[in-house]
């Protein structure tokens, strides 16, 4: 990538982007800025970049004042560099009847191997510059059959994505790791293992008749507790008062496969797969877990409820028309607990068409969860390309399941701030139409039904309606973020396993200080899903009435992250199916990428 590829600007520019003469102290250049503030994404322009300033302009603004992180993403390097500052001046300015902003940072005091690097920077890009207004334009390039002048620097500064979310993810890598590629890029061979042993479980051992008496024995608690749920069904409301908690919202979910059943009823390990299959088949809404720990914005403390309607992904997929019915039964349930709001969780939102088939028939609010998931989802693309020196903007992005509700609502926050996004889905009208739409926005954009195309794409997310996996490790490119934002996951386990140059993220993880689900979701304490987060965050706003009901709406989504933030909600750390993912697999999957694009 070469520095003249960087430069991108709308406004006051020549052909090459300069905006003006370099000073002392910073140059003057345009290169892309990705601008996250208040949870509302939009993409930018630089004026001018400094060892202790930074102005650009974008379509939103910032209060004066505000706390900022810069990640500035380096050309053909595995470097990236965090600083911060704060906004010292906004000013607002119309360009072609439209309203933008000049912000202008800035940036607190370098450390010595920061200031070292970037002045490095700074004195390359000023002197590619300074050349290129000495040699003659573009268009005589071409009439004279003179090749265009272009420099190749691995230094170059290829973007810059500032936020203000004030919950980074804690990863922090050393000054070495950093910056020792930056001398002598493409100096070292890039080797990675393309396989890995999986580790083979060992045969559990058979229960003893005692262990199976106790695990019984315990669940009597269990039977007694589905017994009380079915009678809530059906008695008074005022009786029903006094067998459950009454909460402020619910949480509707729904066994994966048969193997989340042992979650609650441990003793389900014990019985052959075809009676678990057929006892769910038949099971009544039940109460899965209460969460507790969540305020309202005036300080008094929520409780919530989890519900479970009992059929797993697949006996939904088979008989939709129950699975409906089964979701109403279970919103009937949250009613007579006396629930303002209600979540429908994975497949619940699904079959029920976004909640669309339940709107005239539940007195509460109801919410997809869909706007937070795809918040969450576009949050982990944009943070792992920072850490992992990934511009986005000259990135393509492959969204698997892009005709969706999380994943349109995916392509219509990250199609402005990429290079170009292939759109990937079955659904062939719908896929037709959400690319009409992105291209009448002059989004570079494309629509596919062939799930190979995954190959081509820098970023890829996956947030399909499939119960199974449909993305396989021979089928990505190294160096590729993946991040699996389906509930089923729609990424296979072995991509991580398989596939050490590829970062793959178990999207739509939130972290909920003081807050717990009380429940087995495989989760930390003090996280929660996305979907599931956002009926939190809308009960503790006193949200009233329905949310997110149809395909997910991307301002839904700024609106519920912006309220994320101020309840202390943040992203979770990466991780996926081999565990947390480190510093060191950063480090690495940065290496994939530039090995990948200099063939070393």
């Amino acid at each position: 990538m070469t520095v003249q590829q960087g430069l991108r600007s709308p406004i006051n520019s020549n052909h090459h982007g300069v905006l003006g003469k370099p000073s002392d102290s910073h140059v003057s250049i345009s290169l892309p800025v990705v601008v996250d503030f208040h949870g509302t994404l939009s993409r930018g322009v630089t004026e001018y970049l400094g060892l202790d300033s930074l102005s650009f302009v974008c379509p939103h603004a910032p209060s004066k004042g505000s706390v900022m992180s810069v990640y500035i993403c380096f050309g053909r390097a595995t470097a990236y560099m965090h600083l911060s500052g704060r906004v010292a001046e906004v000013n607002r300015c119309e360009i072609s009847e439209t309203t933008r902003y000049t912000i202008s940072l800035h940036l607190n005091p370098l450390s010595e191997t920061e200031q070292s690097v970037l002045q490095s920077c700074l004195h390359e890009i000023d002197a590619y510059l300074t050349g290129l207004t000495r040699q003659k334009s573009a268009h005589q390039h071409r009439r004279n059959g003179d090749p265009p002048a272009e420099r190749t620097n691995p230094r170059s500064i290829l973007s810059l994505f500032v936020t203000d979310n004030p919950y980074t993810l804690p990863y922090r890598l050393k000054s070495q790791n950093l910056f020792s590629t930056l001398s002598h890029m493409g100096s070292q061979a890039v080797r990675l293992m393309t396989t890995v042993s999986l580790r083979k479980s060992a045969p559990m051992p058979s229960a003893s008749l005692s262990h199976r008496t106790l695990l019984w024995l315990r669940s009597i608690p269990l039977f007694i507790q589905l017994v009380r749920d079915l009678m809530v069904r059906f008695l008074p409301r005022c009786a029903s008062r006094f067998l459950v908690q009454p909460v402020d919202f619910v949480f509707i979910g729904h066994p994966r496969d048969l193997t989340d059943v042992p979650r609650k009823f441990p003793f389900a390990k014990l019985m052959p797969p075809a009676i678990v299959e057929r006892w769910f088949r038949h099971q009544w809404p039940f109460v899965a877990s209460y969460i507790t720990g969540l305020k309202a914005k005036s300080g008094r403390l929520l409780k919530g409820a989890m519900l479970i309607s009992p059929l797993t992904t697949e006996q939904m997929i088979r008989n939709p028309r129950a699975a409906r019915q089964r979701v109403l039964e279970t919103v009937r349930l949250a009613e007579r607990m006396g629930a303002r709001i209600a979540g429908l969780g994975a497949f619940t939102s699904i079959v029920t068409r976004d909640g669309k088939d339940l709107l005239d028939k539940v007195h509460l609010g109801l919410t997809t969860g869909n706007p937070h998931s795809a918040a969450i989802a576009v949050q982990n693309v944009l943070e792992a390309a920072a850490l992992t020196n990934l511009s986005v903007p000259h990135a393509t992005v492959a969204i698997v399941g892009g005709a969706g509700s999380v994943g349109s609502a995916c392509a219509k926050l990250l199609g402005p701030l990429s290079a170009h996004l292939v759109l990937i889905d079955i659904k062939r009208d719908e896929l037709a139409a959400l690319v009409s739409l992105l291209k009448r926005q002059s989004i570079s954009v494309e629509g596919t039904g062939a799930i190979a195309r995954v190959a081509e794409a820098d970023i890829v997310i996956a947030a399909t309606n499939s119960p199974h996996a449909l993305i396989d490790p021979d089928i990505l490119k190294p160096g590729a973020i993946v991040i699996d934002a389906a509930q089923p996951k729609n990424v296979s386990e072995q991509v991580s396993h398989q596939r050490p140059d590829v970062l793959v993220i178990e999207s739509a993880i939130v972290q909920t200080p003081g807050v717990e689900v009380n429940f087995d979701l495989g989760l930390e304490s003090g996280e929660a899903l996305g979907c599931l987060s956002e009926t939190m965050i809308l009960a503790a706003i006193g949200w009233e009435g329905h949310y997110s009901i149809g395909k997910a709406d991307p301002l839904h989504g700024s609106h519920i992250l912006a309220a994320a933030r101020e309840l202390g909600f943040r992203l979770a750390r990466f991780r996926n199916s081999t565990g947390p993912i480190t510093e060191e697999d950063l480090v690495r999957i940065a290496r994939a990428r530039i090995g990948a694009l200099t063939g070393v």
